[in-house]
């Protein structure tokens, strides 16, 4: 075990030297020293352990996040209901719920968007959980609906019983996770961008940000300590040392969560990369004896459970 360290040590350590000897021949460079010491943190980044604004101090427990991006979808298609997953998108949800299935994982719910392309996600997701046909989850019948595949009426309902089914796992269908842009504009922000804010009409600007509005509200609804029991029938009431919520959406509402959740600023969020049918994990941790409930992401976006050819973004 020693030996094998030193080895990759010596190794890495080797590539790390030919590099920069390779770098100094094609360009000059100079060090320069300084005697500024390093400063302190300051009050305003030091971590805030009531960042979900809970009333459940009194309670240890360990709660782990999964957030996977819906598959590769037909980007180019006239309206919401009809931007369905593509062959590739199909695979891709179906290879992210053969690895979930793989991990282990006891998983205590699942709520996902109302946007046909999750929908479709997590049926393939659900095909390998519950090892059973993708038309055994009444994606199909979703999907021929022209009226169900977009948003249901009960849109001011931030979670309600999902269309699909399972054999094994309480679903959930939340129109909070629906696309949209999140409630800030990226830094740094390319002149483009800017342009077509600038471009907006009146009612334009009025609905974006609504949408911004939404997706704020989303990570105050759905990412917090509190147990997941508050939202399901006591017959599905949660009763692990750890809960596991797996939620199916979209990048940009799980890239703004994630500044939000490792207290980042928001304004980072287009500086995460998630590929279709990547994975994404957060672990919360709450101590009731130490006041404390901190944040660690076990990875982002990872995509490696995919052959090469299934890989997109």
């Amino acid at each position: 075990m020693v030996f094998s360290g030193v080895r990759f040590g010596c190794a890495v350590f080797a590539l790390s030297a030919s590099s920069f000897v390779g770098f100094s021949l094609l360009r000059p460079f100079s060090f320069t020293t300084t005697t500024d010491e390093p400063k302190p943190c300051q009050n305003q980044i030091l971590w805030n352990h009531q960042w979900d604004n809970s009333d459940n101090g009194d309670r240890s427990r360990l709660k782990l996040i999964i957030l996977v991006r819906h598959g590769q979808y037909d980007v180019k298609a006239p309206s919401s209901g009809e931007k369905v997953l593509t062959p590739l998108g199909w695979k891709q949800a179906i290879a992210t719920g053969n690895r979930l299935r793989e991990l282990g994982y006891k998983i205590d719910c699942i709520v996902h968007s109302n946007l046909i392309r999750a929908r479709q996600t997590t049926a393939g997701i659900l095909s390998q959980l519950d090892q059973v046909q993708i038309s055994d989850t009444g994606i199909l019948e979703l999907t021929e609906n022209s009226s169900s595949s977009n948003c249901d009426n009960d849109d001011d309902a931030p979670v309600r019983p999902s269309p699909l089914f399972s054999k094994s796992y309480p679903l959930l269908e939340s129109p909070l996770l629906a696309e949209g842009p999140p409630p800030v504009e990226p830094e740094p922000c390319s002149s483009s961008r800017k342009k077509y804010v600038e471009s907006l009409s009146g009612s334009e600007l009025a609905e974006r940000i609504e949408m911004q509005n939404q997706i704020y509200s989303s990570f105050q609804y759905h990412i917090h300590r509190r147990s997941i029991n508050e939202y399901l029938p006591p017959a599905f009431h949660v009763k692990q040392p750890v809960e596991v919520i797996l939620f199916v959406g979209h990048a940009n509402v799980f890239r703004y969560w994630l500044c939000r959740a490792l207290q980042l600023p928001p304004e980072a969020w287009l500086r995460i990369s998630l590929p279709h049918g990547s994975i994404t994990e957060l672990l919360v941790e709450a101590s009731a004896e130490k006041k404390t409930c901190t944040v660690v992401a076990l990875r982002i976006g990872d995509d490696g459970h995919m052959p090469i050819e299934l890989i997109s973004r």
